[in-house]
């Protein structure tokens, strides 16, 4: 038997995603059952739609707002991106400072960041 330790917050999350599925689950049923066959998928894709919009609106408004976000994100992926415009590459060889896989100068692969 498997035992899982889980913190607050993890469960909070889990229950908020099980609120919200239940949540759709139960508003699509409703819809299946009182409207005819095509309006039905229609109606409940677009709630689906509709829904899903105004909480990532109302998550946005939570966090700053979209530019915020944006930044928080562009922060992480220029880092992750090997975005590495502050440092200087060296040739270990002749010294000679360097951006190219071999140095321009010597030929050499081998450099060191400096």
């Amino acid at each position: 038997m498997i035992v899982m330790n889980i913190d607050d917050n993890t469960k909070r999350f889990i229950m908020d995603r099980l609120k919200w599925l239940g949540f759709y689950t139960g508003v699509s049923f409703i819809l299946l059952f009182l409207l005819p066959s095509p309006y039905d998928i229609i109606s409940v894709f677009g709630l689906f739609t509709l829904i899903t919009y105004l909480r990532m609106r109302s998550i946005m408004k939570r966090y700053g707002g979209i530019g915020r976000i944006k930044d928080m994100l562009g922060s992480v992926s220029s880092s992750m991106s090997g975005n590495n415009q502050g440092l200087k590459y060296y040739c270990m060889g002749c010294g000679k400072e360097h951006r190219e896989t071999a140095c321009p100068n010597c030929g050499s692969k081998m450099k060191k960041v400096g």
